[in-house]
């Protein structure tokens, strides 16, 4: 019960802050957000290789990476001070945080590597997700909730159809009570609640056969990112990445579905997989060119 009911909690909140916060507003709530959930990943590799400070750089690259953002989107009133590329800036200056945590630590030579590559993968995960969420919530509310919605279903989907007809693990060593019948379930569901989101939104008239492709791809990419955060939970040995949120864990084991989802639906956005109705995100965030179909 508590479990649903968190669940519950957190999904309106989620789709409130989505549909009515203003841009500016809303990239400063998902960088606190993403924050808190990087804190989580930084204790888990604290578990994984001594890492000291590697909770600070990755704040300071996050941050980095959300500033870039909203100044290149012209959120964050700062462009007119700024004559360079702040998204090649941006990642640049990652790079450097993650070569410094290496080098700067006095742990054995193939923990330094491997506290350089998990600061590497934290700051592309986190940051990729804020990055797509960002600029989805740009170009329309809407398509960000629905990539949401998308992954969110299809993990309960895989939850509750590994319960009923699971029997063959789907990756043992990763995460044991996954099943190959619990994530066709779950694509399933990704596909169901994508076509009917989409119909429900714009209707039939603009409905094309990628829809229910994308939700697929994304839904897998969700199921992805959950066995990924499964994988570094083994290698810390804790069942969750913290106590946050009653019945769920921590942010990260909420996130960890949408945060390959998310960028992924953004470059398939970007290349109109979505058909006509969905004008890319250049052509209308920065140029003005089009607008997608608000919410009714």
């Amino acid at each position: 019960m508590k479990r649903v009911v968190t669940g519950i909690v957190t999904a309106a909140l989620a789709t409130a802050l989505v549909l009515y916060l203003k841009p500016l507003f809303f990239v400063a709530v998902l960088t606190l957000v993403v924050l808190l959930a990087a804190a989580e990943y930084a204790a888990l590799v604290q578990r994984i290789a001594d890492a000291p400070r590697f909770r600070l750089a990755l704040w300071l690259a996050l941050i980095l990476v959300a500033l870039a953002t909203g100044v290149h989107l012209r959120i964050v009133p700062l462009h007119r001070l700024f004559d360079l590329d702040v998204r090649f800036a941006a990642a640049a200056a990652v790079l450097a945080l993650a070569t410094a945590v290496g080098l700067g630590n006095r742990a054995e030579l193939r923990d330094r590597l491997a506290i350089s590559a998990l600061f590497t993968f934290g700051a592309l995960w986190l940051g990729l997700f804020l990055v797509a969420a960002v600029h989805l919530h740009q170009l329309n509310p809407a398509l960000l909730l629905w990539v949401l919605a998308v992954a969110a279903v299809g993990d309960i989907g895989a939850y509750y159809g590994g319960r009923a007809f699971g029997r063959r693990p789907l990756a043992p060593t990763i995460s044991p009570k996954k099943t190959i019948a619990g994530a066709v379930c779950g694509l399933v569901a990704s596909v169901g609640v994508g076509s009917a989101g989409f119909l429900l939104w714009l209707g039939p008239e603009d409905f094309v056969p990628g829809v229910p492709l994308v939700a697929l791809v994304c839904g897998g990419a969700g199921q992805a990112g959950d066995l990924a955060a499964s994988l570094l939970k083994r290698a810390a040995r804790v069942k969750d990445a913290s106590r946050l949120l009653p019945g769920h864990g921590g942010l990260l084991d909420r996130l960890d579905s949408v945060m390959l989802a998310t960028p992924l639906l953004y470059v398939l956005v970007d290349v109109g997989a979505l058909g006509p109705a969905i004008p890319t995100l250049y052509g209308s965030v920065l140029h003005g060119t089009g607008t997608v179909g608000a919410l009714p």
